[in-house]
C-alpha cells in the first residue's frame, strides 16, 4: 500500500516513519528546496530527536506527481493557509486514491471553512478523513503510546485510515463526528496559546485549570452552532489534544504563548518558532466564526486581542475577571 504526504514537516515524517515501519510505501512531497536538501542529507528533521531518521525507503521529493502516483491514501500534512493552493497542486497531479486524509490543525483562513470542506469541495467524489487528537510528533516519533481519531462522515473512509495508521506505539479509533472533531483539533491551539501565556506570566495551576476547562467550554459552544456532537469535545480531538498541547514543552501554540506572557511580541516570538503555530491564524477565523453565529468566545477574543491589537496580558486577565457573573453550563 502507497501513502503519500503532501507535506514533509516534522508530523508528517512521524506519521510516515511509523507507516514505512509497518512495511508501507511512504512517499512525501517537500516543495521548498533548503527543506528538501536538509532532508536528504542528513535524513532528519530539526524538530524530532537526533536518533529519530528517516528510513531509506522513504522518499522525499518536489515531484508532486511523483509522490502522489498510485496512491491509496494521500494525506494533507502542509499550514492550514496553504492547504486551498496545495489541495489545487494535488488535482492537477490527477491522483486516484481511495481517501484523502488531513492532519492539518486550523481553519482555512479566507473562505473559513473546515479543511476537510475545502478538501471534499474539490474532490467530492472521494472520502475525506481527519486524522486528530493528542499527538506531539515527537514522543510519536520516539515510540510514546499515542491515540488519535480518524473521523469521516464515510464509515468506509473512516476505518481504512484507522487500520492502515495503527500500529506499534499508535492506536487509531475511527469516528463520525467530523465537524466536532475537526473544530476541536483546530480551536485547542488557541487556548494553548492562552495556557502558555498564563505560564510565560507565572499564574498557578487554579488558574491554567479553569482556563483550559473554560477554554473548553466555548469551543463546545462553537462546536454546537454547527451541530456538533458535544461528547466529541471530551474525546481524544478535544480535551486529549488541549491537554497535550497546553502543556507540552514542545507545543508551538503553547512556545508562543510562554514566549508572549514573558514579554515578547508577536512577531518576536513568532519569528523564533522552528515552523507554525496554527492557533495564531486560527484564532482570528474562530472570532469571526463565532461572531456570525452569536457565541461568546471570551478566552478567543482576548487572544486575539494579545496576538494583534497590543493588549496587556494583564489586561486581558483582568477583562476575563471582570466578566458578568453567570451559570457554568447552560441548557
Amino acid at each position: 500500500m502507497k501513502v503519500a504526504f503532501a507535506g514533509a514537516g516534522r508530523w508528517a515524517l512521524a506519521l510516515g516513519i511509523k507507516l514505512a515501519a509497518k512495511g508501507l510505501d511512504v512517499s512525501l512531497w517537500e516543495s521548498n528546496r533548503a527543506s528538501l536538501d536538509r532532508l536528504h542529507s542528513t535524513r532528519r528533521h530539526p524538530d524530532l530527536p537526533e536518533s529519530v531518521t528517516i528510513p531509506e525507503t522513504m522518499v522525499a521529493t518536489d515531484d508532486l506527481g511523483k509522490v502522489v502516483d498510485g496512491a491509496e491514501l494521500v494525506v494533507f500534512a502542509v499550514p492550514s493557509d496553504a492547504l486551498a493552493d496545495v489541495v489545487r497542486q494535488v488535482k492537477a497531479a490527477g491522483p486516484k486514491p481511495q481517501a484523502f486524509v488531513t492532519v492539518t490543525k486550523g481553519i482555512e483562513p479566507k473562505s473559513l471553512k473546515r479543511l476537510s470542506v475545502a478538501i471534499s469541495e474539490t474532490f467530492p467524489a472521494l472520502p475525506v478523513v481527519v486524522l486528530a487528537g493528542p499527538g506531539i510528533p515527537r514522543d510519536v516519533a520516539l515510540g510514546d503510546p499515542t491515540s488519535l481519531v480518524a473521523a469521516s462522515s464515510n464509515e468506509t473512509g473512516a476505518t481504512l485510515v484507522r487500520d492502515t495508521f495503527t500500529g506499534g506505539n499508535l492506536r487509531v479509533y475511527s469516528h463520525g463526528d467530523v465537524v466536532g472533531v475537526e473544530l476541536g483539533a483546530a480551536l485547542k491551539n488557541v487556548i494553548a496559546i492562552a495556557a502558555g501565556i498564563a505560564d510565560g506570566i507565572g499564574l498557578g495551576i487554579n488558574a491554567k485549570a479553569a482556563l483550559l476547562t473554560r477554554g473548553l467550554a466555548e469551543i463546545t459552544r462553537l462546536g454546537l452552532a454547527f451541530n456538533a456532537n458535544p461528547l466529541t469535545f471530551a474525546g481524544l480531538s478535544g480535551m486529549g489534544d488541549l491537554i497535550v498541547t497546553a502543556f507540552s514543552d514542545h507545543s508551538r501554540n503553547h512556545t508562543l504563548g510562554v514566549a508572549i506572557g514573558q514579554g515578547e511580541s508577536t512577531a518576536a516570538a513568532m519569528a523564533k518558532l522552528s515552523g507554525v503555530a496554527e492557533g495564531a491564524t486560527t484564532a482570528r477565523s474562530a472570532r469571526t466564526l463565532a461572531g456570525s453565529q452569536r457565541v461568546e468566545m471570551p478566552i478567543t477574543e482576548e487572544v486575539c486581542k494579545i496576538l494583534y491589537e497590543g493588549l496587556s496580558p494583564r489586561d486581558s486577565i483582568n477583562r476575563l475577571l471582570r466578566r458578568n457573573p453567570s451559570q457554568e453550563i447552560w441548557k
